[in-house]
């Protein structure tokens, strides 16, 4: 976006301010699921994603952009727990549900440097194209439909998995600076294309590694202060152009990623059956959080501290995980 004459503190405006839209869709979604059931929802959202791509294709003005981003974000919002309460129901891991969506991602980071060959439009075209083709599986999924959510049902549970809440944001926080940021640093520093494909990828491919083994990780490695570690090395890429440091720090936060989310998520599936829909929309509800908040974050307080945001978004998120893990860790001793 910097080639469209947009700052870095627009670019984190834009991608912070359209991920609240994420967030209303996962609150949504539980309502959405109990009148449309599973299927229609699922269809409903590649509908949104559908449109807000082609939307890309008609203008770059700033509104257009942040519209077509916002209805991206709800379609998302409203798909993913609507897709992890169907595997909660029939008796999914976290290990093998992680696996699969983040198998996705690796595929798509692994698609950043040879898409950035070509015309955008034909990038959006593409995952329009292929959002549709995905609505011809959704017709074949089950067709149950849930019990609305109650006010008391949400307050219970945002007080019953407050801690898991918590770890939902840090993820999504330490996530969002470099799925946000480093491409702007990337293009900002005239660093290879090849290499913004790789980082990113490689955040990603030791996070789904992660997903896949974590129900074979010993109890002991499964820790916030490990994890708060690993998520903070991506800040040494705003002192360094070494392609070695920037995709080793990647693969390190990906890790630290991948714990995060994986005691979050474990908590989250073993809430009984008819609570699972609800604690899904809650999920991806704070995961919005933390991409919400995020870029916005990133900026602002790169701007007080005249630090690069991905540093901010490092820093925050890791202090954040050791203070999560404090209560756990007095339940262990």
């Amino acid at each position: 976006m910097l080639r469209l004459g947009y700052s870095e503190a627009e670019i984190g405006i834009i991608t912070g301010s359209s991920s609240l839209l994420y967030i209303v869709g996962a609150l949504l979604s539980s309502f959405i699921v109990s009148r449309l059931g599973d299927s229609k929802t699922i269809i409903l959202s590649l509908n949104l994603l559908t449109a807000g791509y082609l939307l890309f294709l008609f203008s770059h003005s700033i509104v257009v952009i942040f519209i077509a981003a916002s209805l991206v974000l709800l379609g998302f919002g409203i798909f993913w727990p609507s897709i992890e309460n169907a595997v909660s129901s029939v008796g999914g891991k976290v290990s093998s549900f992680s696996f699969s969506w983040s198998s996705g991602s690796l595929l798509a980071m692994a698609s950043v440097y040879p898409l950035s060959l070509v015309e955008p439009a034909f990038t959006f075209l593409f995952f329009s194209g292929f959002s549709v083709f995905l609505v011809s599986f959704a017709i074949f999924s089950h067709k149950r439909r849930i019990e609305p959510a109650t006010p008391a049902g949400i307050l219970g549970s945002l007080r019953k998995a407050a801690i898991a809440w918590l770890l939902c944001i840090i993820y999504s926080l330490n996530s969002s600076g470099l799925i946000t940021f480093y491409p702007v640093l990337v293009e900002a520093r005239k660093l290879p294309q090849i290499l913004l494909s790789a980082t990113l990828f490689g955040m990603i491919f030791s996070r789904t590694l992660l997903f896949y083994l974590f129900d074979r990780v010993p109890n002991k490695l499964r820790r916030l202060d490990l994890a708060a570690l690993l998520m903070l090395t991506p800040a040494l890429v705003v002192y360094t152009n070494d392609s070695l440091i920037h995709v080793s720090t990647a693969l390190l936060s990906g890790i630290g990623q991948g714990i995060v989310y994986g005691i979050a998520l474990e908590r989250v599936f073993k809430r009984q059956s008819l609570e699972v829909h609800l604690y899904t929309s809650l999920f991806e509800s704070f995961i919005g959080v933390g991409y919400f908040f995020g870029p916005m974050l990133g900026v602002g307080f790169s701007s007080l501290l005249r630090v690069q945001p991905i540093a901010t978004t490092a820093f925050m998120s890791s202090v954040m995980a050791l203070l999560a893990g404090l209560p756990l860790r007095r339940k262990e001793s």
